[in-house]
């Protein structure tokens, strides 16, 4: 009886999920702006957020026309630059990272100084 209670608890607590704040859209941005936020409190409430906005030119200029402060577009593409370059370096770094050998994944032996080449050139 006490393994399946235990059993229970586990998959429920497997279950749970923690929801974090909503991040904030293109609308929300223009709207803290235009209630009379500053540029580091909209900054902040991004942050807080974590909000990531893939922005082309033309809704940079729209933001910009619509009253975003210039320190919140630029942090704005900051970010996205951050989140593409994050991506990309963690998408491939089991396979092509520090340690990759010939198709085969991670190097399983230790590197040893100046030594390159052999069946393992790790």
């Amino acid at each position: 009886m006490r393994t399946l209670g235990f059993l229970l608890l586990l998959s429920l607590a497997g279950c749970a999920t923690l929801d974090g704040p909503k991040p904030l859209a293109g609308a929300d941005i223009v709207f803290l702006a235009k209630s009379g936020k500053t540029a580091p409190e909209i900054i902040e409430e991004l942050r807080r957020t974590e909000t990531v906005l893939p922005l082309q030119a033309s809704d940079i200029v729209s933001l910009h026309d619509a009253g975003v402060p210039d320190e919140v577009l630029d942090y704005l593409q900051r970010v996205l630059i951050d989140e593409i370059r994050w991506r990309e370096r963690y998408s491939q770094s089991f396979w092509y990272g520090p340690g990759y050998y010939r198709g085969f994944g991670p190097c399983p032996f230790p590197p040893r100084r100046g030594y390159r080449g052999g069946p393992w050139g790790c």
